[in-house]
């Protein structure tokens, strides 16, 4: 028979994994079409409204330097966030379970998704860089003052999806 906390818990599993996957496939998305059409990945400002023309190489994604800023002040954040998860788990496994295995499990599992998304974005930066490194990032084919933006293709081809 499931608890309260079961239910809650469950509700969680099955909701939150598919909606947390489907929002980070379509911001992914959304980024990459953002930058090959000479875009922050961000916030959709063009390249050239900038006020650098450095991008910045977030998550193997690139940003205007006011998008790097704002992602810099908000990373205490984000771990802050993250640390506060942390205890309110232990807090409910605490409340819930006399093995200590049961209290040390919202902790480790919090330390292991950290260390997997870090890695995983160092890698997503190492692997753009690679690419950048080799001229197959397409991204950065939109950076090329000399390369068509798109409204000038879409003035060519039409309008693009």
């Amino acid at each position: 028979m499931l608890t309260f906390w079961g239910v809650i818990t469950t509700l969680t599993f099955l909701g939150g994994g598919p909606t947390v996957a489907g929002l980070w496939m379509f911001e992914r998305r959304r980024s990459r079409k953002r930058n090959r059409s000479g875009e922050c990945a961000a916030c959709g400002t063009r390249w050239r409204a900038t006020a650098s023309g450095d991008p910045y190489l977030i998550h193997g994604r690139l940003v205007c330097e006011d998008c790097a800023v704002a992602a810099r002040r908000r990373m205490p954040w984000h771990f802050g966030m993250l640390g506060l998860a942390a205890a309110v788990g232990t807090g409910i496994a605490a409340a819930g379970a006399d093995v200590a295995t049961m209290i040390l499990l919202p902790v480790g599992s919090t330390l292991v998704m950290t260390l997997g998304a870090v890695q995983l974005m160092k890698a997503a930066n190492r692997n753009a860089q690679l690419r950048i490194a080799t001229g197959e990032f397409p991204e950065m084919n939109a950076l090329n003052p000399g390369a068509p933006q798109r409204d000038e293709i879409e003035v060519l081809t039409g309008p693009t999806a």
